[in-house]
């Protein structure tokens, strides 16, 4: 894969999943092609790191995929590396908009991590319920978690009545192993349509109660994208979705809590305290770093 991951959440997703198992390279640090050679002996997964538009054409066999000796070794420079086909190769750039070869394009499959407008909204609006309503997002959480595990096990239970069934000889009515465990497939599949269904209704509910917050959300994700923006302005006006996700939180913490007694209203108080917070915080951060004549443009968008 080639990730383009302008605003690096995707190499975070990808050093949490893969932990200290990920050999993690430059092509401009020392000694990348000798750490390239013992993952590809060893079959470990590499990911190399903040790629340009044009690299080092050596990677080529790689990227193609060129074995040589029927798949037991391939070419990389001038030597002949022992190929191990656990190896797995990652590429990474953070680049917005990069145009890569043709043949690069087709020896990789891109994955844009770019993020939208609305998909940040959602992440936003995730971190601003997991701090004014943290059992709600928890609630939401364990509900995807469990219909992750539900889909697995129905996936599991049919490749093995499918296995078994493929395996039976002559008339498997006759086969009281394979009726059982038809017996019982058909008992949990069932049990576990009940359990999805009542997990959609309060899925239904949590997000009912999410949405109450969804203007905060709204607001901060709009100041990110004018942010980001201001590069048409000046090239040097570069914000990071790290950085701003830092004032976003600092903002949460110092909004005005809710006064009203009534609770619905309390909460439209509070995201209005969220919204105004949110608005200064980040103005007052992004005005920082701005020249006097192009304060009045961000303001007044």
């Amino acid at each position: 894969p080639l990730m383009i991951d302008p605003q690096l959440q995707g190499i975070k997703w990808i050093k949490k999943k893969y932990g200290e198992t990920i050999q993690i390279i430059r092509l401009d640090q020392k000694g990348y092609m000798d750490v390239l050679e013992r993952a590809l002996i060893g079959g470990q997964t590499v990911l190399i790191e903040n790629l340009e538009e044009e690299f080092d054409p050596v990677l080529d066999p790689v990227l193609g995929r060129n074995t040589i000796k029927k798949g037991r070794a391939i070419k990389l420079g001038d030597k002949e590396i022992e190929y191990n086909s656990s190896f797995r190769l990652m590429l990474h750039t953070k680049l917005a908009n990069p145009h890569y070869k043709p043949e690069m394009q087709a020896q990789t499959t891109l994955i844009n991590f770019t993020v939208t407008k609305d998909g940040l909204e959602d992440q936003l609006l995730a971190a601003v319920v997991s701090k004014e309503r943290p059992d709600l997002e928890q609630t939401r959480l364990d509900l995807t978690k469990q219909n992750n595990e539900y889909t697995i096990t129905l996936k599991e239970l049919e490749d093995n009545l499918l296995a078994r069934l493929s395996a039976a000889d002559g008339n498997f009515l006759g086969d009281t192993a394979l009726v059982e465990n038809l017996e019982h497939t058909k008992k949990t599949a069932a049990e576990i349509e009940e359990k999805v269904a009542q997990a959609k209704v309060t899925e239904v509910m949590i997000d009912a109660a999410r949405e109450d917050y969804r203007g905060a959300a709204a607001r901060a994700s709009l100041l990110y994208f004018i942010l980001n923006d201001l590069n048409m302005i000046n090239p040097i006006y570069q914000f990071s979705l790290k950085a701003f996700s830092v004032v976003f939180n600092m903002a949460i913490e110092r909004a005005q809590p809710a006064t009203n007694a009534d609770e619905k209203e309390a909460i439209k108080e509070r995201v209005r305290n969220l919204i105004d917070q949110i608005t200064y915080q980040v103005i007052l951060y992004t005005t920082r770093g701005l020249f006097e004549k192009d304060k009045f443009i961000f303001k007044v968008q």
